[in-house]
């Protein structure tokens, strides 16, 4: 079975009763069977069976912090689990605390916070499209939650590595120059523009002025795709780049990481999403000095 990749430092104990943490415990952590010995099948028991002495359905876990803990102590035993078993215990976890509408709120600013939030170290996409799925399934979740659940989920799965990014018109110079796709470059890099973002800006003046990359550029073996919400003014934009207008992007791509660049591959594949500066020059140099460019 797969497994999950989330960004943390997984050491763990699972035999023990509880996981050490900072705050207090909400309750005594189950103990895995001794019969049960591979990694996998520890960490499948204790994300099935975690939450079966917490009365999540019946009663309102004021202590925030702890039930934080918990939840990410839950977390933090995916990465081990089989894939279908991490689906299962989403399910029965969603199903029961949507029963308490206090804990429910409180696990979807957790989903948010610890699952979503790119900085968290338990972010993951796999997961928090999991939990999207569950939590828009259940009966007892807001339309209006559901209908941010469904954007995001749609938005990760637009955006994933190695998925083929969608196609859309482009303009250089003022003028329609065909579609993303007619692109017949090794590689493209995409730039989304987002309101007040200066990274963004200062990551374009250094792509926009490297002598590597623009003799790449005009040698057919790189674009610069500049993406943008809405028509108009086009601060930094190199001559040499693509401009595209999205009026919908940010309800399309995950733009979560700031500043917000893909790397395309030839097919248009993301390989790398929001690379550091230094990375794309680095490529670019290395692309330039092996072809003679």
């Amino acid at each position: 079975m797969g497994r999950f990749f989330i960004n943390i430092v997984f050491s763990v104990a699972l035999a023990m009763p509880f996981l050490a943490g900072a705050a207090e415990p909400l309750f005594e952590y189950p103990q895995v069977p001794d019969q049960l010995t591979k990694v996998n099948l520890r960490s499948n028991f204790m994300i099935t069976h975690l939450w079966d002495e917490c009365s999540l359905d019946k009663e309102a876990i004021t202590d925030v912090e702890s039930f934080r803990e918990t939840f990410t102590d839950f977390l933090s035993f995916f990465p081990l689990a089989d894939v279908d078993e991490v689906d299962k215990a989403v399910k029965k976890f969603v199903d029961k605390v949507a029963k308490n509408e206090d804990n429910l709120k409180t696990v979807l600013g957790f989903v948010d916070t610890e699952i979503y939030n790119p900085m968290s170290q338990f972010c993951s996409d796999d997961v928090y499209v999991i939990f999207a799925r569950h939590l828009i399934d259940n009966k007892k979740v807001d339309k209006n939650v559901k209908s941010m659940l469904e954007e995001r989920a749609l938005k990760i799965n637009n955006s994933r590595l190695d998925k083929v990014i969608g196609d859309f018109g482009l303009q250089k110079g003022g003028t329609s120059a065909g579609t993303l796709h007619s692109l017949k470059s090794q590689y493209t890099i995409l730039i989304f523009n987002i309101a007040g973002d200066f990274d963004t800006s200062i990551y374009k003046l250094r792509l926009s002025t490297d002598i590597a990359t623009n003799n790449l550029i005009k040698n057919g073996v790189v674009n610069v795709v500049s993406v943008y919400s809405s028509a108009g003014k086009n601060d930094g934009d190199a001559d040499l780049w693509h401009v595209a207008t999205i009026p919908d992007m940010e309800r399309t791509y995950d733009l979560r990481l700031r500043p917000c660049v893909y790397l395309l591959g030839a097919d248009k594949t993301i390989i790398a999403k929001s690379p550091d500066v230094e990375q794309i020059l680095s490529l670019m140099a290395q692309l330039g000095n092996s072809l003679g460019v």
